[in-house]
């Protein structure tokens, strides 16, 4: 796969989809990042703005089963808030409270079966922006899950855009404080910068309660 392709087929993200308040905002930061020298900018149409629970490459054969995977999970989990937190350049950072790391752990667990190792993952990832510990990890992440924002290094956001050299300063950038509830999940393909291009389905809660049948943590190691 080539890195700078728009979109990967093959290549999907289990997504929260912000509301249109959240998204709007993003969009309109995104805009400013555009300005000052960002590869691209978020949209309503393409580069839609979202928060990442799993990357990770699928055969077409097996997406049927994956999709059906990912409902029964969001069928017996409880969803809750989250909010805005500030700036990481060039993401918005989002909280990250229990019920979150409960269903990110659950997806990574339910789904890894799924990851199809032949598709070369670790061409489509830079990892500059991890070092020490993390970056050891997200190179063990990546090789395991197919991608390296796993364990101790999944950290919600909102990628407002993306640099070629170098991030700019942050100055004039403000993030609003906003807090709003999570109804359902989203599977979309991804595409350069790992954005999200093209909603595949869409994940509302049918039924609650708790199924055991498949162990709901993985173990990452950290």
């Amino acid at each position: 796969m080539n890195r700078s392709s728009v979109i990967w087929p093959g290549y999907y993200d289990v997504v929260i989809l912000p509301p249109a308040p959240v998204r709007d905002h993003a969009i309109d930061l995104s805009l400013k990042l555009r300005q000052m020298g960002g590869q691209w900018r978020l949209g309503t149409r393409a580069f839609l703005p979202h928060i990442s629970l799993y990357h990770i490459p699928i055969l077409e054969k097996d997406v049927e089963s994956f999709l059906d995977e990912l409902q029964h999970i969001v069928d017996s989990t409880s969803l809750g808030e989250l909010e805005t937190t500030g700036l990481d350049m060039p993401v918005m950072t989002v909280s990250n409270p229990d019920w979150l790391k409960r269903l990110h752990r659950r997806v990574v667990s339910r789904t890894v079966r799924y990851f199809n190792r032949k598709y070369q993952v670790e061409k489509l990832w830079n990892l500059h922006r991890f070092s020490g510990r993390r970056l050891v990890f997200a190179k063990k992440y990546l090789r395991e899950f197919g991608t390296p924002m796993a364990g101790m290094n999944f950290r919600p956001h909102i990628t407002l855009s993306s640099f070629k050299d170098g991030d700019p300063a942050d100055s004039q950038i403000h993030i609003r404080p906003m807090r709003f509830r999570v109804d359902r999940l989203y599977v979309c393909e991804l595409g350069i910068s790992h954005s999200c291009h093209r909603i595949v389905h869409e994940l509302v809660p049918r039924i609650m309660g708790t199924d055991h049948s498949i162990p709901e943590f993985v173990e990452f190691g950290d």
